[in-house]
């Protein structure tokens, strides 16, 4: 009883310490990025959860949102739709959260799914699709990288584990796939010198100097002295 008064006591005037101390130099930076970074994007979207079984999930605009709320969960699913954001919120529910329909879903899972959709910042429903999926095939990978530790038999871990580098690759996979359509239509643009040497011989390509040009395509230049 005494040892634990004095343990409190003693925390007492380290709780008081910390408190009174001025933030470092390199806290004030953290504190300065952060505040640039959320000024430089709105907040993801959160919504207010009512779900008891068997009775269907609730879903309302949480308590102190701006009136832009909804808007900002269209745009956290790249669409202006609200039946494409009603239909692929509740398939991303139902894939990508803990929840069933004897098993209530939570805010805090859910706004976290939210979030996950407004980071990867959608620019179209294709975009939104491919987000949600990413979104449920990470916690799928997850959930099996967290049954793998809890494996007691190699079979187990086989199966655990196998299932984990498929969820993980496939998510690797998904996020490849995002960025090759995020930049459909760019043109790849190649520069290359162009030498002349003495003779009328184009050189195009690399030439290092003090080296004769190998593998380099020659072009024969026509005899200026005939066109002057």
């Amino acid at each position: 009883m005494m040892l634990g008064r004095a343990s409190r006591q003693a925390e007492q005037p380290q709780k008081a310490d910390q408190a009174e101390r001025s933030p470092t130099d390199a806290e004030k930076k953290l504190l300065a990025e952060f505040c640039e970074r959320m000024d430089a994007r709105h907040r993801a979207p959160r919504v207010k959860l009512d779900h008891r079984p068997p009775k269907p999930v609730d879903i309302a605009t949480a308590e102190g949102e701006p009136q832009t709320s909804e808007v900002a969960r269209l745009a956290a699913f790249g669409t202006t739709s609200s039946d494409f954001y009603s239909r692929t919120l509740q398939e991303l529910l139902e894939a990508g959260c803990r929840g069933t329909q004897s098993q209530p879903f939570t805010e805090v899972d859910v706004n976290g799914a939210l979030a996950a959709m407004h980071g990867i910042a959608p620019r179209d429903e294709i975009e939104a699709l491919l987000a949600a999926q990413m979104v449920a095939v990470h916690s799928a990978a997850m959930r099996s990288l967290r049954q793998l530790k809890s494996s007691e038999t190699v079979m187990q871990q086989d199966s655990n584990g196998n299932l984990a580098v498929k969820l993980l690759r496939t998510y690797t996979m998904q996020m490849e796939a995002l960025l090759r359509y995020r930049g459909k239509g760019e043109q790849k643009m190649t520069v290359e010198h162009v030498r002349v040497y003495q003779g009328g011989q184009a050189i195009v390509g690399a030439v290092h100097q003090g080296v004769a040009p190998t593998n380099q395509t020659a072009r024969q230049l026509p005899d200026l002295s005939t066109i002057i």
